[in-house]
């Protein structure tokens, strides 16, 4: 049984990083961590997260659950977009350097917390699986990567049909159905968006590479995760038939059982850890 901690990890802004920590009974083994990011309008209890997060410690992992810092969110909401002028000033960079808070937490509560940090995998979902894999480039601190319907690249979403628009204004929308939210977007991730190439990190990946993707995604083509696995033919890709973007799930999720296309994902997600950490 793990135990489970909130942390909120400061980091030299009014931003700080928050994450859930689940982790051993004190005094067990250390044991192997896993870093989940979420997507585009997403945060770490979105959906069956944490209950997939709670499937992955039974399974003898620790898990870290990170809301990223500008993602519209706050420590004292965590699951409420309440700051829709961070979600819109947010880019890549602040995402990136969140990561790396992150791991940087990991080794200073490790002992602790009972997790090994010199075993650590990233599982990023969505835009959050561009970030693991941008974040493998200079951080020899993750050792495996996984990604669940992962975007290829980010180009075609700074190049939406309003971009003029865009520029001359300095901001678009993206209106959030659930939430009924028009979501503010500035430039600065556009002007943020070409230092950072998701071919260029997978070309260059040393470490143990997963690529899960639904058949039926109707946001991010499974076509995205066939680039990836060209661009790392020592990547395992696995398709799975029936999944959309979300594995079956959606917020809130209230049941104690996850859907089938979410345990599917799961359980090559789980075996490819335990092979790999």
């Amino acid at each position: 049984m793990s135990n489970i901690i909130t942390e909120v990890i400061e980091n030299g802004t009014t931003h700080p990083v928050v994450a859930d920590y689940h982790f051993p009974a004190k005094g067990s083994a250390p044991v192997p961590v896993i870093v989940i990011l979420h997507g585009l309008k997403g945060f770490k209890d979105w959906g069956q997260f944490p209950l997939i997060a709670q499937h992955l410690s039974r399974s003898g992992f620790g898990v870290v659950r990170v809301n990223f810092s500008m993602n519209g969110t706050s420590p004292e909401h965590p699951a409420e977009f309440v700051d829709l002028e961070a979600y819109g000033y947010n880019t890549y960079a602040h995402e990136l350097a969140d990561v790396k808070q992150v791991l940087e937490n990991i080794w200073w509560k490790s002992g602790d917390l009972s997790l090994d940090p010199e075993r650590i995998g990233i599982l990023g979902h969505s835009r959050g699986g561009g970030i693991a894999l941008l974040s493998t480039v200079d951080e020899p601190r993750i050792k495996a990567v996984a990604t669940w319907a992962s975007v290829c690249e980010f180009e075609s979403r700074m190049n939406p049909p309003d971009l003029e628009e865009w520029k001359k204004n300095g901001v678009h929308f993206q209106f959030n159905s659930r939430t009924q939210q028009n979501m503010p977007v500035y430039l600065d991730i556009r002007n943020d968006f070409e230092r950072y190439n998701i071919r260029n990190a997978v070309e260059k990946l040393s470490i143990p590479q997963l690529i899960v993707h639904g058949k039926k995604d109707e946001t991010v083509s499974f076509k995205e995760a066939e680039h990836l696995h060209s661009w790392n033919l020592f990547s395992k890709l696995v398709l799975i038939e029936d999944a959309n973007h979300t594995f079956g799930g959606r917020h809130p999720w209230n049941v104690p059982t996850l859907p089938k296309e979410t345990v599917e994902a799961l359980q090559e997600t789980i075996n490819f850890f335990r092979e790999n950490l």
